[in-house]
């Protein structure tokens, strides 16, 4: 990612023109590691983002509108506390050097201080700070006083050298070893380089220029390195066939101090080149796979595939983190209800334990109840018990001898209801511990089908579903999922059902997978349950063709006309679709039943989509997939 600490400097640039001057309207988080500063201008609302997320902090200035927590957070109640209504003063790139530094000119580091100025609560005008420190898994935001004094920190749990302390003066010491590039002389640049060589050749690894400079100074990427690495080498005329000119080529060319040094005069000229010309800048995406693979504001000769070019900065980084987004929140999603099933199936093979060990100590259920009833038969005769046992003939069990205890103490009556309680309460334990052990067994089952669903292609709103079906269906993954804005979201979207039924029946909300056969016949898929209970149960008709692979976890899938009807290629996509969204994937062939969908049954209490059936044809097919989706 190549989201450096010069980009930073030319995206501050571009922020400076357009918020100072300008007042902070309102203060939101839209999570616990993202704030929002709204600002009004021009007729206009903008949205200046901070965010500290670990997979990728940046900063944004944006028009989006933005959805906050529920209820704000303690950190952002005191940034409205000192900051609702202040005025930007400043905006700028700050060193480890030294916080209060005047000229930022040569800062590469990634750490941007901004400048407020506010009415206190005295009435006096007062500076407040903001530090937003963009250090990969490390990021934070803090806010001080005109004196650095900290206020409040965004991440506490995130602070293991107890370098931010409230209430301690802010300070950069130790926040990292790097150096800086653009004050470095040549005697460093070299030591810094014989200090990775050393590295790579203890670890065994293939040489890297690129990473060895990126890795000791600050603010430059691995991709910005590469590509000066290979503008060096074309001013130079090195002669390589263009389509294996690539650093790892070039890196083997290192090879005496004059080397370096003339590479080291030629990265710091180019680095000082592109950040006082700011008529290089011509932010670009880059991807790979119709997905974004990087950005930075002008295109590196590292990029392959198709660049897309934009006029500003922000809406580079804009357009690059909504696509860029969605993956990392669908990867953290599935990692999320990964983690969610894990932990139920802890708990409930913990509880199955518990109803097992229970249903153990009933054994003896039956064998308290026939001791009543002998007891009942035998107890008044005195002659059969001595020592506190009855001695007799078990009628139930051909007769056996069988010895039982007597309360000499009680009657025979209350001998015989001592007996008839231990039964009764061994029945009830009993009958409560099959029941438990049958609801928790069923619930095992329906997270199998839901840690399967996981496992094949999911878009945003499978997701979503997969993550209602749990909420819905296991009432003790509200200890383990932070779902409170989920259940929201559901409700909301229950209120919505309720009131147009008509979008309930058709297949948006559900988001069934449509394929179309090579005969033009619409063929659709459920990749988890919920899909799969509607598409069956409701967008089906009874004469409909269903489908599912045999004996075995997978999707629902239905043909829209009966089978009889279909020709042998159609039946064949349908059925290798069926193969593919299941358990049997990856097998050379998978058998998949085949009937309509008038011939399924619902069986009460399993999970949805659950059915059985009892007439089926089947095929053998490969699990691929031989049509494309619409």
């Amino acid at each position: 990612m190549a989201y450096d600490g010069i980009f930073i400097k030319s995206q501050i640039k571009e922020l400076k023109i357009q918020l100072l001057g300008e007042h902070i309207s309102k203060i939101t988080q839209r999570s616990n590691k993202e704030v929002d500063f709204h600002i009004r201008k021009n007729s206009q609302n903008y949205v200046l983002t901070l965010s500290a997320n670990p997979n990728f902090p940046y900063m944004l200035l944006s028009t989006n509108e933005t959805k906050n927590l529920p209820t704000p957070p303690s950190f952002c109640m005191l940034l409205r506390k000192y900051l609702q209504g202040a005025l930007i003063k400043n905006i700028k790139q700050i060193g480890f050097k030294s916080v209060t530094k005047n000229d930022d000119s040569l800062c590469l580091e990634r750490i941007v201080k901004f400048e407020f100025e506010n009415i206190n609560e005295n009435g006096d005008l007062s500076t407040y700070f903001i530090y937003f420190e963009i250090m990969g898994k490390y990021s934070n935001i803090i806010i001080t006083d005109s004196s650095n004094i900290i206020l409040d920190i965004l991440i506490k749990s995130s602070i293991e050298n107890k370098r931010l302390i409230i209430r301690e003066k802010y300070s950069t010491k130790g926040i990292t070893n790097k150096s800086d590039i653009l004050t470095e002389n040549f005697v460093g640049f070299m030591s810094s380089i014989n200090e990775g060589l050393a590295l790579a050749s203890i670890n065994n690894e293939t040489i890297d220029i690129a990473n060895i400079v990126a890795k000791k100074y600050a603010g430059l990427s691995k991709p910005l390195i590469m590509h000066i690495i290979l503008e060096y080498f074309k001013s130079r005329r090195f002669k390589i066939p263009s389509e294996s000119f690539n650093y790892e080529i070039v890196n083997k060319h290192f090879k005496n101090k004059d080397d370096y040094e003339s590479f080291f005069i030629y990265l710091t000229e180019s680095l000082n080149e592109i950040l006082l010309n700011n008529n290089l800048f011509h932010p670009v995406i880059n991807y790979k796979n119709e997905k974004p693979s990087d950005l930075y504001i002008f295109q590196l000769d590292t990029y392959q595939g198709e660049i897309e070019t934009f006029d500003t900065i922000n809406k580079c980084l804009d357009t690059f983190i909504e696509n860029k987004y969605q993956d990392l929140n669908d990867t953290n999603d599935k990692k999320e209800i990964q983690n969610v099933i894990k932990s139920l199936y802890t708990k409930l093979n913990k509880k199955l334990d518990i109803y097992n060990k229970d249903l153990a100590k009933c054994k003896d259920t039956e064998k308290f109840k026939n001791f009543g009833e002998l007891v009942s038969c035998f107890g008044y005769n005195l002659e059969d018990i001595k020592d506190g046992i009855l001695t007799c003939k078990d009628y139930n069990h051909n007769d056996e001898i069988v010895h039982i205890p007597i309360d000499e103490s009680l009657t025979v009556a209350q001998n015989v209801e001592r007996y008839y309680d231990k039964y009764n309460k061994l029945k009830r334990t009993k009958d409560n511990a099959e029941k438990l052990i049958e609801e928790t067994t069923i619930k095992l089952e329906h997270l199998n089908t839901i840690e399967h669903s996981l496992e094949l292609p999911n878009d945003r709103n499978d997701m979503y579903l997969i993550k209602e079906e749990i909420i819905k269906y296991f009432d003790e993954a509200n200890k383990f999922f932070s779902l409170k804005k989920q259940k929201i979201d559901i409700q909301s979207r229950k209120s919505i059902k309720q009131k147009s039924k008509k979008q309930s029946k058709n297949n948006i909300n559900y988001n069934i997978h449509h394929y179309k056969s090579s005969s033009g016949i619409d063929i659709y898929v459920g990749k988890n349950n919920l899909q799969n209970e509607y598409l069956t149960f409701t967008l089906a008709g009874p004469n409909d063709t269903w489908l599912h692979i045999k004996n075995a976890t997978g999707s629902h899938v239905i043909v829209k006309a009966p089978y009889e009807k279909l020709d042998d290629k159609t039946l064949i996509e349908a059925a290798s679709l069926a193969a593919y969204f299941s358990e049997k994937k990856n097998e050379t062939k998978a058998t998949v039943d085949y009937t309509l969908r008038k011939e399924l049954k619902k069986v009460k209490g399993k999970s949805p989509g659950f059915c059985i059936y009892h007439k089926n044809y089947s095929i053998n097919v490969k699990p691929e997939i031989l049509v494309e989706e619409i």
